[in-house]
């Protein structure tokens, strides 16, 4: 079969591809997904991409598909697609899992990647797990009915990805799926949970050291701006239109948008009333509207943007309460001496986690914490 025949083929399979993933909604104007195709607008995968040329000349490659979503900025997911079912993995494959270290010349390997869908499609997610969590989807066959699928996942900074397991009942999955139900599966992952995990402690301390160097906020008002941000970025509306506003409204919009997701709460509304307050004092506070010559949009959005890239993304993921808990419980130990200025006593993991063991506590539990502050006991029991 001659070269152009060969692409003139694959066009089938990624055509199967684009169908099905329209049909899973992935076009659809209302998401934040972007679906590439053999390139990419976001620079960080053009600098990990630099020299991924499937080609022995080097230069910059891109897989067939290269999808994003803003709401999770941390996944990445990429396609590889051939048209022959023989040309869907190489037998190296097993090994490339295994980490273990293929005995070929460069020659070799590069035409070994370039030939095979399973292989293009671990090449791509090894380069680009290097600052994301990526989904790899190899895809082989011009025919719907006959068509080969194999998923894997590479965590972000792992040595080696591994088939993208069911969470339901741990089998590999083998076919295309929405966004969402990619996503279910694969946070359900250890070595994915650990990668966030880190990424957000970190994070934490650097929100602090941002906020203590230009926001010049007290120990007490810290947290407060944290939590009061991620209420705010929970409408979609303000998540997408924060960068809009000029710097002096940017607080006014901060502050309305809170109140109003506090306001669809079903509690009490004294409890309403008394939850927006503290709010409302931190959103006049002279700091948070300054420009910077670093920041030109304003320390506030500045501290939004970073939120919104780094925290705001789990609150979507199905252990996302989970994680986010870890994360203010780490930002707030960085709030100074033994938190009696904030009315918090932070009891420590190990010792939440003790407690949750010993009352074995499983999914069918109801846990009440009489004194919740930061809800350890009640992060930990779940």
């Amino acid at each position: 079969m001659s070269k152009k025949d060969k692409d003139n083929n694959e066009r089938n399979t990624e055509n199967l591809v684009r169908d099905a993933l329209r049909d899973l909604d992935y076009y659809d104007e209302g998401n934040s997904i972007s679906v590439e195709e053999q390139k990419s607008v976001i620079d960080e995968v053009k600098r990990l991409l630099k020299n991924g040329s499937k080609s022995a000349k080097g230069g910059r490659g891109y897989p067939e598909f290269l999808i994003s979503n803003a709401d999770t900025p941390d996944f990445l997911i990429v396609y590889e697609c051939k048209a022959s079912l023989s040309d869907h993995e190489s037998k190296h494959v097993q090994s490339i899992l295994s980490d273990i270290a293929l005995v070929e010349s460069e020659e070799v390997a590069t035409k070994r990647i370039k030939r095979y869908a399973v292989d293009g499609a671990l090449h791509y997610a090894k380069l680009i797990s290097r600052s994301y969590n990526v989904i790899a989807v190899a895809v082989s066959g011009e025919k719907k009915a006959t068509a080969r699928k194999s998923v894997y996942l590479h965590s972000k900074g792992a040595r080696a990805a591994r088939p993208l397991l069911s969470k339901s009942n741990g089998n590999p999955i083998n076919e295309i799926l929405s966004w969402k139900d990619f996503l279910s599966h694969a946070v359900f992952d250890p070595a994915v949970r650990k990668a966030r995990l880190e990424d957000l402690m970190a994070f934490a301390r650097e929100l602090h050291t941002f906020m203590r160097d230009y926001a010049k906020l007290t120990e007490s008002e810290k947290p407060l701006l944290v939590s009061g941000t991620l209420i705010a970025l929970q409408n979609k509306a303000f998540s997408a239109s924060y960068g809009l506003h000029e710097t002096k409204e940017l607080p006014k919009r901060w502050i309305e948008t809170i109140k109003h997701e506090i306001d669809r709460a079903e509690i009490p509304q004294a409890k309403k009333d008394n939850m927006a307050q503290p709010y409302a004092s931190i959103s006049v506070h002279p700091e948070l509207d300054k420009k910077r010559n670093n920041y030109p949009k304003g320390i506030l959005y500045e501290l939004i943007k970073r939120i919104h890239e780094k925290a705001a993304p789990l609150m979507t993921a199905e252990e996302g309460t989970d994680i986010l808990g870890h994360f203010y419980g780490e930002f707030l130990k960085y709030t100074g001496g033994d938190k009696k200025a904030l009315g918090i006593v932070l009891t420590p993991r190990h010792i939440t986690e003790l407690f949750a063991l010993i009352a074995n506590v499983n999914k069918k539990s109801t846990v009440l914490d009489i004194c919740a502050g930061t809800g350890g006991f009640l992060v930990s029991a779940m």
